[in-house]
């Protein structure tokens, strides 16, 4: 360390630590104000917390017993939604992993995975088993519509979240009229009406109800994620159809 040596160096050292402060200042007043570090207030952090899917890390959910996976709908062998197999034979909850956001209508590398044999998915669709695929990835809402009724889609899915390969609107910012037979959905990756139809007892409204059910279709709020762009741990709960419609028991009518 240089010491000073007269009151002059002094004098000096100080004149420089008050410039470069004095500096550091100047500096500092001269950057954005959108470019410096500021907290979020309350109702900016809501915002951007409404924006995102709720995620499913801390959901129990309700599981079928094991089984062949071409009788359950998963690839793994048990579902995690719509557990009761005898009341809905062609419907089923599978719980998928994958790296970062993908299309739910991602093309099929046909490798089973899920989350009981613990193997991440390549493509989402590949967590549905043989003779099932992912519901509503034609872009038809009778996919859906001729599986399950809308009460059954919102109150018996069981815990979590279960997303079809659709989004709930045709396009974006536009609530339609009730769909047809003919009507084709899109696979939108963000934005308003890009939320993908859902069922389950995380599943929400959004401010367009008709997508499959009169007044009934939910989706996995928040626009941040739509069909297109989804990540596993906001969206990884699929709804898996049957490719053969199967006849219903009379308890579920």
């Amino acid at each position: 360390m240089i010491r000073p040596k007269t009151i002059l160096d002094v004098v000096n050292v100080g004149l420089r630590g008050s410039l470069c402060v004095g500096l550091c200042a100047v500096l500092m007043g001269c950057i954005p104000p959108e470019a410096q570090p500021r907290k979020l207030s309350e109702k900016e952090a809501l915002e951007f917390s409404l924006d995102q899917p709720t995620a499913l890390d801390d959901v129990s959910f309700r599981q079928s017993k094991k089984g062949e996976p071409k009788a359950v709908g998963c690839a793994d062998g048990q579902r995690e939604g719509f557990a009761n197999l005898e009341r809905f034979p062609n419907v089923a909850g599978c719980l998928a992993r994958w790296e970062g956001k993908k299309s739910l209508r991602a093309p099929l590398t046909n490798k089973a995975c899920g989350d009981d044999n613990k193997t991440k998915c390549a493509s989402p669709g590949d967590v549905c088993a043989e003779g099932w695929h992912l519901c509503g990835v034609g872009g038809s809402n009778q996919d859906l519509a001729e599986r399950v009724t809308g009460k059954e889609c919102n109150t018996e899915a069981g815990p979590g979240k279960f997303v079809a390969a659709m989004s709930h609107l045709q396009e974006p910012k536009v609530c339609p009229p009730l769909p047809t037979k003919d009507t084709v959905f899109d696979c939108l990756a963000e934005g308003i009406g890009a939320e993908s139809v859902c069922c389950g007892e995380a599943c929400t409204f959004g401010k367009c109800r008709h997508g499959i059910w009169k007044s009934k279709t939910k989706i996995s709020r928040g626009k941040a994620e739509g069909c297109g762009s989804s990540s596993s741990r906001r969206n990884g709960g699929l709804l898996c159809c049957r490719d053969e419609v199967l006849p219903v028991a009379d308890a579920a009518i």
